[in-house]
């Protein structure tokens, strides 16, 4: 039984890494238990075997072109992930210390100020 092709295997750590940060109560094992799941269904990539010899290399470049795409398709839930990550911190650090400056808060209030003083 042949091993796990190099792409899917740096996929994979690809994956763990970001997964890391990934924003869900289970964190790292929520997305290793998904990504296993995906991994291992075979209908995410389904390749061609055929016993004829005579078909071999033809079958292995299907195969090949079969997995990029795949890896491809993996690459861009990858930065998916890193985008659902990014947008978790940015509303984090926005709860966390403000929107900044209200302008239309600052000019309401100034303007019943400058109001007040010179009623």
């Amino acid at each position: 039984m042949p091993g796990m092709h190099p792409l899917v295997r740096n996929l994979y750590k690809r994956a763990i890494i970001v997964g890391k940060d990934y924003p869900h109560p289970d964190g790292l094992e929520y997305v290793r238990r998904k990504w296993k799941k995906a991994l291992r269904d075979p209908e995410n990539c389904q390749l061609v075997v055929d016993p004829n010899p005579d078909n071999a290399t033809a079958n292995e470049n299907k195969n090949e072109r079969i997995i990029r795409k795949a890896v491809g398709r993996g690459r861009y839930v990858i930065r998916e992930m890193e985008g659902t990550i990014q947008l978790k911190k940015y509303r984090t650090m926005r709860r966390r210390y403000g929107e900044g400056v209200d302008v239309t808060g600052e000019t309401n209030r100034i303007g019943k100020s400058l109001y007040d003083m010179f009623k």
